[in-house]
């Protein structure tokens, strides 16, 4: 087994940085052998949602595998194993301890599985790039997608090594994978390689956690309704800046209002607009911030702003102003996450018995009506935990990374260490007081940081289990409920990927194309460009740079995947 060298990597990655700035021009576990179940919660849960039988023919691999008919995967693993790990710094993590390996659950993956890991903490996505560059890759890289050219192009640049003749390793992710197609289409590339161990999201429960939400307290006392229309949350800011004394009644930072209010379809709908972002009718592909209703979504935003029930400073404000303008007065209506946002504030306000929030669903033309989108995440988003080429022993890194789909990887994954971040209570795994009520002080996040991988990702299902614990607050749940009532399952893109040969092409044309809508978008909201101009100087800029081709690569790339 290799002593990979760290040094060496380092090298290699500052010698890669060098380049890229000249052409200016990316424990051993315990000794008691089990056998693990193939048949997982999660394998069960997925299948549920429609099996299929289908498989893809095999591809040749880039190394011989051994003859391993009939292979018996159990934990730990027979022989002592070391990999490597690479992965981006997570700070949740390393704020209480010095990377995933040293923390609880770091330590009991490592002992149920007999694998010692060693860690390499990359800085950023630019860090991950150079690693990549300097083609000194470890056993294992926790993958986050953005790939220029996709999984199909890391897999012909020697990043990603192919899962196909190496499946009989990882049978309880097979058995995941085969129980819903469009895992298998997301986990596997036009030309039938098999990426990794995707994260997954076991429920449509957890594909929304982001919407809007509002100071239910103030409409109490002002007798007022949920708005559901742009013209009842109109009336109901006007209200609250009157009433109340908001100075700010709608506080949002840019972020959340371009990529989430505007991108994801949170304030579209009522303009006959689906979101800003690519999108699908009847697979056929939009491209919703070039279409003409955006127009009538930027004159709605600019009214606001006029009017000032939208935050003035809007491009420059942070979370914690955000939420401290809630909790103060200033505000009464924010868009935010479920656990960071309404989490933080009614946590935080937990004394005051008069604060309470409320989530509404995004707005509709006319009260009942559903909205076309939400803000979304596909179940496999493009999270993998990959083995490389350069792995020493793939064989055993994929035994290893399959043990977040068995019954009890997922349960290690989803809530931690028994007896320790969770109980079982009439068969439900139910976090403790360490998780929930953390003695130190920690919050949910850091806490669940230390003890499993449902707060971020990694190779295993999502259970729905762990957002209801995390997110349990009534205020939350009925949050939740409201932001995930849509029509976005009929719209949403799946995870596609524009082909190798045109990647660059498209990268470019999208970079630049970003860049003036986000820039366009700010001056028709705060009337520093008059929308008299959106038809013959937006809309036709967009078309010089050439939107439709972005339009038509997605096209492609959609048809590529619908056809695996």
């Amino acid at each position: 087994m290799k002593c990979y060298k760290w040094k060496k990597v380092a090298a290699c990655i500052l010698a890669a940085a060098m380049t890229l700035s000249l052409c200016a021009c990316g424990n051993q576990g315990g000794s008691e052998e089990k056998s693990v179940s193939t048949d997982s919660e999660a394998s069960k849960e997925a299948s549920a949602q429609g099996a299929s039988s289908e498989t893809e023919e095999p591809q040749e691999s880039q190394t011989e595998p051994e003859e391993t008919q009939g292979v018996e995967v159990t934990y730990p693993l027979k022989d002592k194993v070391h990999l490597t790990l690479a992965m981006v710094d997570e700070a949740a993590v390393t704020a209480n301890a010095t990377n995933l390996a040293a923390t609880p659950f770091g330590q009991a993956w490592q002992e149920a599985t007999g694998v010692e890991l060693e860690m390499m903490q990359l800085a950023d996505s630019d860090a991950l790039n150079l690693l990549y560059a300097s083609g000194e890759l470890p056993d294992l890289i926790m993958y986050p997608g953005g790939y220029t050219g996709g999984a199909e192009k890391a897999v012909k640049d020697k990043i990603i090594q192919p899962l196909n003749d190496y499946m009989q390793y990882a049978p309880d992710l097979q058995a995941v994978m085969e129980s819903n197609e469009l895992y298998k289409k997301s986990n596997t590339t036009k030309d039938g390689d098999i990426i990794g161990f995707p994260f997954i999201r076991g429920d449509d429960y957890l594909l929304t956690s982001v919407g809007l939400i509002i100071r239910q307290d103030w409409l109490d006392d002002l007798n007022l309704e949920i708005p559901q229309t742009p013209d009842e949350l109109y009336e109901v800011l006007k209200a609250f800046k009157e009433e109340k004394g908001a100075s700010v009644p709608m506080s949002v930072g840019k972020w959340w209002l371009t990529a989430f209010g505007l991108g994801q379809g949170i304030l579209t709908s009522p303009f006959g607009l689906v979101k800003g972002q690519f999108y699908q009718i009847d697979g056929q592909v939009h491209y919703g911030y070039a279409e003409a209703a955006y127009k009538d979504v930027l004159a709605y935003l600019n009214k606001l702003y006029t009017d000032g029930l939208l935050d003035a400073n809007f491009q420059t404000v942070d979370d914690n102003t955000v939420r401290a303008n809630m909790m103060n007065g200033e505000a009464g209506v924010v868009i935010g996450n479920a656990g960071g946002y309404m989490g933080n504030m009614l946590q935080t306000m937990e004394e005051d018995p008069t604060f309470e929030l409320n989530g509404f669903g995004p707005l509709v033309a006319k009260d009942g009506d559903i909205p076309m989108s939400t803000q979304y995440d596909a179940p496999i988003n493009g999270y993998f935990l990959i083995v490389t080429p350069n792995c020493s022993n793939k064989e055993a890194a994929v035994q290893f990374a399959n043990y977040g789909y068995t019954k009890e990887g997922s349960l290690l994954f989803n809530y931690g260490i028994e007896g320790e971040s969770y109980t079982m209570e009439d068969g439900v795994p139910t976090y403790t007081e360490l998780i929930m009520h953390n003695p130190e002080g920690l919050t949910k996040q850091l806490a669940m940081a230390q003890y499993t991988r449902a707060w971020a990702y990694g190779p295993f299902v999502q259970e729905k289990g762990y957002q209801l614990q995390y997110a349990n607050l009534p205020a939350q749940v009925q949050a939740l409920t409201s932001w995930t009532t849509s029509d976005v399952a009929k719209y949403a893109m799946p995870p596609v990927t524009v082909s190798e040969e045109d990647a660059s092409e498209y990268s470019k044309l999208v970079g630049d194309i970003d860049t003036y809508v986000g820039e366009m978008t700010i001056k028709y909201i705060t009337g520093l460009k008059s929308l008299d101009t959106f038809e013959s100087e937006y809309l036709e800029t967009l078309k010089s740079m050439n939107v439709e081709r972005t339009i038509q690569l997605q096209q492609e790339a959609l048809d590529n995947f619908n056809a695996r």
